[in-house]
């Protein structure tokens, strides 16, 4: 009886799925802590009443860090590579948890579900018994020493969906690649949160000094600075692309600053030079540049140095923060303001929108709604200049 009680544990641990002594939730602490999560967001709300309306679609997201992406909705796990469903219930009622990381099910039939991701992995409790959908570390605070510790949570979850096989996205779902720009603002907030480890190798085999991502695929002075700063976090100096960053830089030079191209193809010498500086100076490097004294609009989304090297001008417009809410979100860091806007949802709170040449489509397993209104829910880019700032 030993033996086949042992072979029959084996078999479930093989296919995922442990003996659990007990449900994580009842309903009434599911409802607890998402009344919790509630009062919080009121409050902070409060403190940043600027928003925007996101599409009524009730669903959440699991696969934080490098696990693979799957979402809950209507009763499914779903996932989001290839629309597969996972597993499905008949559910009476649903709470979705964010701040928890969890979605607790009440069934049809009298059963409690709960499905849950933490530190080591996405977990399905059903049945006292725990069944693993993946598996791999990642760090979780909890930011309880913080004055929005439930926020603080969620953003974090909705930076680390983002992390795509070692890659950091602004949007799993509608980019493929990395910007750096972007990529370096999630690489100091990850930082924060002792994730590196989830990007160490891509930043580590990074070979070029630009992403090209642009349409036109030109080079992007302020790159060169972004990727300096990424390869300081988990290399040194002699990494190869180091020489190659310096020698480019050389190229932009218009005698004592750096000056070309960034994404919207117009010149930014003051925010490409602050971004140079600062890389060389994560690197311990020599620095032989100075900031030019003019208006740049750019500048302000330097919020953690050269605060004294910032001319007076026009700040991000109201359109922009409503379609690209980070950098509206960078400012408020950079002036001590609260204009930056959250999603008028409990979940997500991040998003972006109206991207030229993203692949909308791909959200439609989610909802037709995001499609037609060519919103992406998340943002690792906001998530990370609200996170930072709220950690001030």
């Amino acid at each position: 009886m030993k033996h086949y009680i042992l072979l029959i544990t084996s078999l479930l641990y093989l296919l995922g799925i442990n003996y659990s002594h007990a449900q994580l939730y009842t309903q009434s602490k599911a409802e607890k802590a998402l009344q919790t999560y509630r009062e919080e967001l009121l409050g902070f709300r409060k403190e940043h009443p600027k928003k925007r309306n996101l599409p009524d679609a009730k669903f959440f997201f699991f696969g934080m860090g490098n696990r693979p992406k799957m979402f809950y909705k209507d009763g499914r796990i779903i996932s989001l590579s290839d629309k597969r469903v996972i597993r499905r219930w008949k559910v009476k009622s649903a709470l979705i948890v964010p701040s928890e990381y969890l979605v607790h099910l009440e069934l049809q039939d009298g059963r409690a579900v709960d499905i849950q991701e933490d530190e080591t992995g996405i977990y399905v409790y059903e049945n006292s018994l725990q069944i693993i959908l993946a598996e791999s570390p990642i760090t979780l605070p909890t930011f309880s020493d913080k004055k929005f510790p439930t926020v603080l949570r969620t953003l974090h979850h909705e930076l680390l969906i983002n992390i795509q096989d070692g890659k950091p996205l602004v949007n799993t779902t509608v980019y493929t690649k990395p910007w750096f720009k972007s990529a370096a603002i999630i690489t100091m907030a990850l930082k924060k949160t002792n994730n590196l480890p989830l990007v160490e190798a891509w930043i580590k085999g990074l070979n070029t000094p630009f992403d090209r991502n642009n349409n036109a695929g030109y080079a992007e002075a302020d790159n060169l600075g972004q990727v300096l700063y990424m390869l300081s976090t988990v290399a040194d100096k002699k990494h190869p692309l180091v020489s190659k960053i310096l020698d480019e830089a050389d190229n932009f030079d218009k005698g004592g600053f750096i000056e070309g191209r960034t994404a919207d193809m117009l010149p930014h010498p003051v925010y490409q030079t602050k971004w140079l500086k600062f890389g060389l100076k994560e690197m311990q490097l020599p620095d032989k540049y100075k900031i030019p004294t003019q208006y740049d609009s750019f500048s302000s989304l330097i919020w953690w140095d050269f605060q004294k090297d910032y001319v007076k001008g026009d700040q991000v417009d109201d359109n922009l923060a409503l379609n690209s809410p980070q950098y509206v979100w960078a400012e408020d860091h950079f002036f001590k303001q609260n204009k930056g806007p959250i999603s008028a949802r409990e979940y997500p709170l991040t998003w972006e929108a109206e991207v030229t040449d993203l692949k909308y489509e791909s959200l439609g397993v989610i909802d037709q709604t995001l499609v037609d209104l060519r919103i992406a829910p998340t943002n690792a880019w906001q998530a990370a200049e609200m996170l930072l700032l709220l950690l001030e």
